[in-house]
This record gives C-alpha cells, structure tokens and sequence, in this order.
C-alpha cells in the first residue's frame, strides 16, 4: 500500500506518524507546536523537513528519536528498528580517539573494530584514527559524528541543522558525503534545514512544516538531481519558498 504521496507503507519500511499533537507549557500556558500531524518517512531515502525557525522541526525530529515522550498520537516504527542523533554540534568526547568516539555508544561486547575501520573509510577519515577532537577540521568532527551514529547499525538517523555551523565550501562537501554514505549505507535520513537550496542538494523527500503540521511534500527524483535545468531547479526553489512564507 502507498500513500498518497507515492510512500510505501509497508510497516517494516517506514516511520509511520499519525495525529501527532505535542503541547509545551510556558509560564503556565499551553503552547501547541504540532497539532494533528501525519507523516511517513521511508527507509532508504532522505527526508528533508523544511520551515520558519519554531514550526517544530527538531521538536518532531526529538519525538521520533525518543528523547521526548510527552505527546498524543502515534508513532509507528518498524519493529526493533534502531534510530541514531547527529546534532548540530558533533559532541565528540574530548579525551577519546576518532576510533574511539566512534565505538563510544557501543556495548564492550559489540565493538569490532573491523567494522571501526570501515566507518571510518565511508566517512572518510583514514588516517584520523588516533586523532582527538580538538585535531579535527569542522568537517571531520561532523563525520566522526555521522560514523558514531552509523556504528549503531540505525534503519534511521535523525540529523538536526549537523552541517548548519560550517563554512559554504565545508558544507558542500558534507552534503556530497552524506549522499554518497546514504548510498552505500541504505539507511532512512530524517534531516532538519532552514536552507532550501540544501534540502534540494540532497532530499529525496522535502517536507514543509507550517501551522504545526505537513503542509505539502515535494518529490525529487535523483533525475531531477542530475539532470534538471537552472530554470526547473530555480522554480521549484521559489515553489518551496513560496509554500514556506505563505
């Protein structure tokens, strides 16, 4: 079964979300971020959620991870399915290795660090073993982190703003890598942006978040990617950012 924006609904593929309402109180008032929301977000592709900052992004992006379970609703995940964080700061640990960091959220008995050393080829940091954070490139930090978040072996990773603190250049070059790791790795990305042009670098899917829920969903077909014009490519970017502002 699919829904009606072409997903595969089939519980062992995708995070399925449903009358999603999440309520803060502030000052001792109710303050609703997300009010009835539907979602599906699929293994095997990239998601990019998309809006004005405080539309709930990462408030959506904590709910689904886990780290916040206050809300009505339902969010259905595929049974044993493992979610993994890659944050905006890389939060490596100071006084451990590349290696080490990247085995860091790993039961003694799970580490291989075949495997280690596997992560750290995809993402890119061979010869940064033995490196400590503080020898790191702002680049390397977020790939160290994105190989941590790998090394749990995730059906999804949940990636909030993790490229936002970089430089134009540096940011490019982890939008390319996280392509190219997607690729050979197979797991979904759930991926938060203010940037339009980053959601359509790398989205398979790009969602906009407006009034506390799904306001519209945009396909994009790697094709497209490759092959669309300047003129497709620039009225699609004002279509988006015109569904964002209006």
């Amino acid at each position: 079964m699919t829904d009606n924006n072409g997903v595969n609904n089939n519980s062992s593929n995708v995070i399925d979300i449903r009358g999603l309402t999440k309520t803060f109180m502030v000052d001792g008032r109710a303050h609703t971020v997300l009010q009835d929301l539907n979602l599906t977000v699929p293994a095997h592709k990239i998601t990019v959620l998309l809006g004005r900052s405080g539309c709930g992004k990462t408030t959506l992006l904590r709910l689904i991870g886990g780290l916040d379970t206050e809300y009505s609703g339902t969010i259905s995940k595929p049974q044993d399915a493992k979610t993994a964080f890659v944050f905006q700061e890389a939060r490596l640990m100071p006084w451990l290795t590349v290696s080490q960091n990247i085995a860091f959220g790993l039961h003694k008995k799970d580490i291989n660090f075949n495997e280690i050393n596997r992560l750290i080829s995809l993402t890119g940091l061979d010869g940064f073993a033995d490196a400590y954070p503080q020898q790191l490139s702002g680049g390397m930090s977020q790939r160290t982190a994105l190989a941590r978040a790998l090394a749990l072996n995730p059906k999804f990773i949940l990636m909030d703003e993790p490229f936002a603190a970089l430089d134009h250049f540096t940011r490019e070059k982890m939008q390319q890598a996280l392509l190219d790791i997607h690729k050979n790795s197979g797991c979904g990305v759930l991926f938060v942006t203010h940037s339009i042009d980053e959601a359509l670098a790398i989205g398979h899917r790009i969602v906009i978040l407006e009034d506390k829920k799904v306001k519209k969903v945009y396909p994009i077909a790697e094709a497209w990617r490759k092959n669309g014009s300047e003129e497709e490519c620039q009225a699609l970017r004002q279509d988006i950012l015109d569904s964002i502002q209006n």
